[in-house]
């Protein structure tokens, strides 16, 4: 009797209507509590690129919100400046079958940390694989680089691409690159040197890409040597090479937004020039030297300023002298830095002078390391935009 009271009770809950402001209402525009947009987007752009893909079925909305360059600029703002690196990742790249390359990523928030991570396998967009292989730089999530007379412009946490188009010259041989982001026209720029070596006094061609016109065009003023595709740097809205010039080395700048080339001066090393390195450390011009028994690292803390180079850590050589060859991946408040050498990370804490060496899950062995943000730019000029934030209807 009991059970025929509790089953006639439940068929009458079912023919009862909810209240359409009711948490439990079985129509299929459920609602969510109501939030001001502001919050929203302040909440969801703090969250890592795996979770806001994800996000993007939610609603039609939200979609829109992920997608608009407001959002994604805001977003890797954000992860930018975490000091938890939270959203750091180490790219690792692998030339174990010729003429195969592979790439995989892990977390530098976890090799800091001492955590234990695996790295994962990341879907190269390279059609051909080459022996040739180098990235040219990694700049706002994005990766650039080259695999023999292939340019990709390559997101590794949304998996999308881009080959760029050919340049359309003939019989130049040597060339070199450098990837940078032009914020005054929220525009991605690839600027490549070209040069014929059979030709007398080996005259450098400069050519610019930019993403949003897919198309390569000439521009004058450089008169140095074919700048080492091994150094680049983008520090301050300009790319930076090392060249030669009237017989020594320089530091040769290009302004993305002007598109003008110019000179950065090196420090008062006061014990001459040796082979060196350019790089980028937390937003500044760096420099590492090879010397016969250590590394040493400079640090422009002052964009433009000579005077603002600071010396900022002498790392000893583990066995010979590699380290120019690889970038800086990281440095701490407390003076440890972190590098890439010889098939294995290597991290050096300058205040006693120890070593240590982060172990990667199925990631050992790598040869070149290099540090990039995930993003949500993307390399694909046809990627919806969105719309605009004031036009947005949230939630649903």
């Amino acid at each position: 009797m009991a059970t025929e009271s509790s089953s006639s009770t439940c068929r009458q809950l079912k023919k009862t209507k909810q209240p359409s402001h009711s948490p439990l209402s079985t129509d299929d525009s459920l609602l969510l509590p109501l939030l001001p947009p502001e919050i929203i987007f302040e909440v969801l752009s703090r969250l890592p690129v795996k979770s806001l893909l994800r996000f993007k079925c939610v609603s039609k909305s939200w979609r829109s919100l992920i997608s608009q360059p407001e959002f994604v600029k805001a977003h890797h703002s954000l992860a930018s400046v975490n000091t938890d690196y939270t959203h750091h990742r180490l790219l690792l790249i692998y030339f174990k079958s010729y003429p195969r390359v592979d790439f995989k990523s892990c977390s530098l928030y976890s090799v800091v940390n001492e955590k234990s991570d695996t790295a994962v396998d990341l879907d190269c967009p390279v059609s051909v694989y080459h022996n040739t292989t180098w990235v040219v730089g990694c700049c706002y999530g994005l990766v650039c680089f080259v695999a023999g007379k292939e340019v990709s412009i390559w997101n590794p946490s949304t998996r999308k691409s881009k080959r760029l188009p050919d340049v359309e010259m003939v019989n130049h041989y040597l060339k070199t690159y450098g990837f940078g982001y032009d914020e005054s026209v929220d525009d991605f720029k690839v600027v490549g040197f070209f040069c014929d070596p059979r030709n007398s006094g080996h005259e450098v061609e400069v050519r610019v890409y930019t993403l949003r016109t897919d198309s390569w065009r000439r521009t004058k003023g450089f008169l140095g040597h074919l700048p080492p595709h091994v150094s680049q740097a983008f520090v301050s809205g300009a790319l930076h090479w090392f060249s030669r010039g009237n017989g020594s080395r320089v530091i040769v700048s290009f302004d993305l937004l002007k598109e003008t080339f110019g000179e950065v001066a090196e420090p008062d090393y006061q014990d001459g020039l040796h082979p060196a390195r350019l790089d980028a450390l937390n937003g500044c011009l760096c420099i590492l030297r090879t010397f016969k028994d250590f590394l040493d690292v400079w640090v422009m803390k002052e964009y433009g300023t000579r005077e603002s180079w600071t010396k900022l850590v002498v790392i000893p050589y583990v066995s010979g002298p590699y380290y120019v060859c690889f970038p800086l991946l990281w440095t701490s408040k407390i003076g440890e830095v972190l590098l890439g050498i010889q098939k294995q990370l290597i991290r050096y804490n300058s205040k006693d002078g120890t070593f240590s060496y982060p172990k990667i899950h199925n990631g050992s062995s790598c040869y070149i390391v290099h540090s990039y943000v995930e993003s949500l730019f993307s390399p694909d000029i046809d990627a919806e935009s969105g719309v605009q934030w004031q036009q947005l209807q949230l939630p649903y």
